[in-house]
């Protein structure tokens, strides 16, 4: 397993600084954006930090801050297809969803259901569920959506607690250009510079 947030978090990068995007106005079309806190317990040991998630539909971005509120890397999803970019070493890595939790989490998740569960009042169905993955939701009284979501998994556990939920103008933008990167393995797109 990849200690992903370990790596990420503990690296000095400074790229681009998080700015909270300009909300919809009421009644306006946008886009959904939540503001996490994670824990992540596995076999290879403790990771936490704070995730920011955007979804449109079937696409989403999930931007993975470091403690200066600096985006170290981005992840694209559309449907099942995710793109993990790290613009500071210039490399990206290419494959499904559900792939990417595995090797780094040891989770068995699909876009889908956590996008599902984080964004739906009644959240995924129980019965899309792998068996041994078991999901906690702990729902706001006023909105019916989640505040806190535990997803356990065989020897992994990982905690998302929202800190906050807006909807954002405009549509989500898609990942810009990768010509001027390489593709790698994961482990190469998450690791740090010595």
């Amino acid at each position: 397993m990849i200690p992903l947030v370990s790596l990420v978090l503990a690296a000095t990068a400074c790229g681009p600084r998080y700015r909270a995007p300009q909300l919809a106005p009421p009644g306006e079309s946008g886009h959904e954006s939540v503001v996490m806190r994670f824990f992540l317990e596995a076999e290879s040991g403790r990771q936490k930090g704070r995730l920011v998630m955007d979804v449109d539909g079937r696409r989403g971005r999930v931007l993975f801050l470091n403690p200066l509120n600096r985006v170290v890397m981005d992840l694209h999803l559309d449907r099942d297809e995710a793109v993990l970019v790290n613009r500071r070493r210039q490399r990206y890595w290419r494959g499904s969803f559900r792939s990417l939790t595995w090797r780094m989490w040891r989770l068995r998740l699909e876009f889908s259901d956590l996008r599902a569960w984080l964004f739906e009042p009644g959240g995924a169905p129980a019965s899309r569920l792998k068996e041994g993955v078991e999901v906690e939701v702990e729902r706001d009284a006023e909105t019916g959506l989640p505040r806190r979501l535990v997803i356990h998994d065989g020897a992994a556990l990982l905690r998302l607690s929202v800190l906050h939920r807006r909807r954002v103008a405009g549509s989500l933008v898609k990942a810009r250009s990768l010509q001027t990167m390489r593709v790698a393995d994961l482990e190469d797109v998450i690791a740090r510079d010595d």
